[in-house]
């Protein structure tokens, strides 16, 4: 009997502090929204600096974003798990005399024989040239030979007729297939299937052409789309004079084992240039997923420099709130004094201030970023920008500013909470 008697009053004595601190927690908010409400120009004016400081945060942040999302893309179409293999033409300070090193298809079968974590080679030489079609004038663009598995390995399809078949990669056929917006701009109304470019001094059938890889809307081409593909031998022919490639490019067949199939690569290709007595210069060996993830921790640097530089509209704006609520804990001195002579403890008077200090730091700062939303929502009609460049406020980006906000209001509010906390009864009543 004594111990259900002793467990109910501990019940009743814990639900009593509860509806205690229920009753202290809403005088609190309710004197915080009193003062606020009492001085609502001074607010509105401190809201209306972290709004804008907000605003500028996240609007830069996000622009930033959707480039990075953008440059990534664009680097990732061109292939993302890639070995690429060129040439540097220095000079090699031992033989300044020696034969340039170049690269042969032998050179592209051997590493693919030899190493095995590849699954697809290319190798392409390439130029620029003058077009011309009989309607229309003629512009330089960008001339691709590549081999065999060359679209497979930068991934693109045809939108309009074929790609090359093996006969013409074998004989060096003088066919082509070309970009969307080369298509677009030398062929406006009729189809380019079965018409006759002229590449220089060469007449070539197009055969075929490609989807967009970059944005069709927007109008913002990748590199295939401006490009003109031609047979590796046709081009070497045709423009070269050889058939040296300007690049290998080799498809790993997991992007884990680039370190590797790099090493193994070098290993395999270094010797050969030597046996046909190619000394001067130097072989580049590339990974394009490293140079992913340089282009990416650039861009996070750039996005977080942005941020930075941002925020200084945030730290005027904290100055704001903190002025305002100094003055106003000047002006409440009585008020205080009278709260803390009929009850209210320091932590009460430390926490209403806090949370002025919150009410204005954060309704200024979801304006702005409601202000910004909308701003990146009116880049939607701009339509020269890319649909994958356009800024768009993430959750992460969202979530972070709440969390800046916070820590602002904190800041913001803290010393006057203390200064308002620190109030003694009897010298506010005095002074009043």
């Amino acid at each position: 009997m004594t111990q259900n008697h002793q467990f109910e009053t501990a019940k009743a004595s814990r639900r009593a502090r509860l509806v205690g601190l229920a009753v202290i927690s809403r005088n609190i908010v309710g004197e915080a929204c009193a003062s606020l409400k009492g001085r609502r120009l001074q607010a509105a004016l401190s809201s209306f600096g972290i709004a804008t400081g907000i605003a500028a945060v996240v609007l830069l942040v996000s622009i930033v974003s959707g480039i990075h999302r953008f440059a990534v893309q664009q680097v990732s179409a061109l292939g993302g798990d890639m070995i690429e293999v060129g040439t540097l033409g220095q000079r090699s300070t031992r033989d300044p005399r020696g034969f340039p090193i170049t690269l042969r298809l032998d050179d592209m079968d051997a590493v693919l024989a030899a190493v095995e974590h590849f699954d697809l080679g290319m190798a392409e030489n390439g130029t620029n040239r003058v077009v011309r079609t009989p309607r229309r004038a003629s512009q330089n663009a960008q001339i691709r030979g590549i081999t065999h598995d060359g679209f497979a390995l930068i991934a693109v399809r045809p939108a309009r007729g074929r790609l090359f078949l093996d006969d013409e990669y074998e004989y060096g056929s003088r066919v082509a297939v070309i970009g969307a917006a080369l298509a677009a701009d030398l062929f406006v109304q009729e189809s380019p299937v079965g018409q006759t470019i002229v590449i220089g001094d060469w007449p070539f059938q197009v055969v075929g052409v490609l989807e967009w890889v970059g944005d069709p809307v927007a109008v913002v081409p990748a590199g295939p789309d401006r490009a003109i593909f031609v047979p590796f031998k046709a081009s070497g022919a045709a423009f070269l004079g050889h058939e040296q490639a300007s690049v290998f490019r080799l498809r790993l067949r997991s992007p884990d084992v680039a370190p590797a199939a790099m090493a193994e690569t070098r290993a395999v290709l270094d010797p050969l240039p030597a046996r046909r007595g190619e000394t001067s210069g130097e072989l580049r060996i590339t990974n394009s997923i490293e140079r992913i993830g340089e282009l990416s921790l650039v861009l996070t640097g750039l996005q977080v420099v942005v941020g930075l530089v941002g925020s200084i509209g945030l730290f005027v704006g904290a100055v704001g709130v903190a002025n305002v609520l100094l003055v106003s804990v000047r002006e409440r001195r009585a008020e205080i004094g009278v709260r803390r002579a009929v009850g209210a403890t320091r932590g009460a008077i430390f926490a209403g201030f806090l949370l002025e200090a919150l009410a204005i730091t954060l309704a200024g700062g979801l304006v702005g970023i409601v202000a910004a939303w909308a701003l990146t929502k009116i880049a939607i009609l701009i339509p020269s920008l890319p649909a994958d460049a356009r800024p768009h406020i993430s959750l992460g980006i969202g979530a972070t500013a709440i969390a800046m906000l916070t820590v602002v209001g904190l800041v913001a509010g803290v010393w006057p909470a203390k200064r308002a906390a620190a109030v003694f009864p009897a010298e506010a009543l005095r002074a009043d």
